[in-house]
């Protein structure tokens, strides 16, 4: 079983009539509009719809429409020409041309910016374009389904997204609920993802055990699949047994933090990457505060994501050339400047504020 294939026999009642309506019209040309959080498997759907659909020979081509900026974005969907813009230093093809004749996807539509949007439902119109900097009318055939994690009515309301282009995507709509809300859908993904996991990481698997699934089957996973596949990729990593037990997941056995901070110098950086982003914040927290507490230098060499966890921005905090007085100085920096006040800033680090000041000094005083 491979990934994909995951995301195509989950038993739900939800995931099962989104299945079979969409094969009832999936030979049409009807634009699909999917919605839900972010990770609860929406490319996963598209990709379902375009292997069983008479396009399944031509291209999927899915476009995250939130990752670039308005200009780029365009070139992105619509190609440019030489010179359209300054670092336009030659012709490119964009989605819609490498999609011709196949499906097109994208994802978090409502951030497109307005002109992109004009230029989309151009196309869906007339099926041309152009490429940017260019002239020449371009026709396609392509199969459009769009997806967001944002209320879209809401988008439109606000005039953030155009209400035309909206309702000629809104043929055919799917919501797709949150994982927490279909946990019979749990077992199959964890099968799959052990399986993709065990190989990559040549272990030998076979399962895992009912306890450990239950408490999975009962976690919250804000994250949904994309959050389990991480604990998937973590649990398999760390595990010491041919069946994946409680122990191997730190945010549900809380006493194997205790474990996995003692072995985690030995964990290549993408692993530790892999295991950090499954962990709550709550977690992260305990971890950072065993980092701060200790006069180990195991930690050396340590490379965190989301250290910080504010405003939901990804932070980086590289240590590898740091002595231990440098960690705890950064770290107690970091978070003063991040807090209103000395006493918050303490406090997110479980320490007092008199600890905080002498660690913020360390640096300084250690040179």
């Amino acid at each position: 079983m491979n990934r994909q294939s995951a995301f195509i026999q989950l038993p739900s009642v939800s995931m099962q009539t989104i299945y079979k309506t969409t094969q009832e019209i999936v030979k049409s040309n009807i634009p699909f509009f999917i919605t839900g959080e972010t990770g609860v498997g929406k490319e996963g759907i598209a990709k379902y719809i375009h292997e069983t659909s008479p396009r399944r020979d031509k291209p999927f081509i899915a476009i995250n429409c939130g990752r670039f900026s308005a200009e780029l974005l365009q070139s992105e969907l619509f190609g440019h020409e030489a010179g359209a813009f300054t670092s336009a230093i030659r012709q490119r093809q964009g989605a819609f041309e490498m999609a011709n004749g196949g499906i097109l996807f994208l994802d978090e539509v409502p951030e497109m910016s307005l002109d992109a949007q004009k230029m989309l439902l151009r196309v869906l119109d007339t099926a041309t374009f152009t490429r940017l900097g260019g002239n020449e009318q371009l026709t396609v055939d392509v199969h459009i389904i769009a997806a967001t994690n944002r209320d879209i009515e809401k988008a439109v309301t606000e005039k953030e997204f155009r209400e035309d282009l909206y309702y000629r995507l809104k043929g055919m709509m799917f919501h797709i609920p949150p994982l927490r809300e279909r946990p019979e859908d749990i077992a199959p993904l964890v099968a799959a993802f052990i399986h993709e996991f065990s190989a990559e990481y040549r272990k030998n698997i076979t399962g895992i055990t009912p306890e450990a699934l239950i408490r999975l089957e009962q976690a919250a996973w804000p994250g949904n699949i994309r959050q389990l596949r991480s604990s998937i990729q973590a649990a398999v990593a760390l595990a010491t047994t041919d069946r994946l037990e409680p122990k191997d997941f730190p945010d549900i056995y809380p006493e194997f933090i205790e474990t996995l901070i003692s072995i985690w110098q030995t964990l290549p950086a993408e692993t530790q990457n892999a295991i950090w982003e499954t962990l709550q914040p709550e977690t992260q927290h305990t971890m950072m505060h065993e980092i701060s507490m200790q006069s180990s230098t195991s930690w050396r060499g340590l490379q965190i994501s989301q250290m910080f966890g504010m405003s939901g921005k990804a932070e980086f905090l590289n240590i590898r050339d740091m002595n231990q007085n440098q960690i705890l100085s950064a770290v107690a920096r970091k978070r003063v400047e991040q807090y209103a006040s000395l006493r918050e800033a303490a406090e997110s680090l479980d320490i007092d504020i008199r600890t905080l000041q002498r660690y913020a000094r360390l640096e300084e005083s250690d040179s």
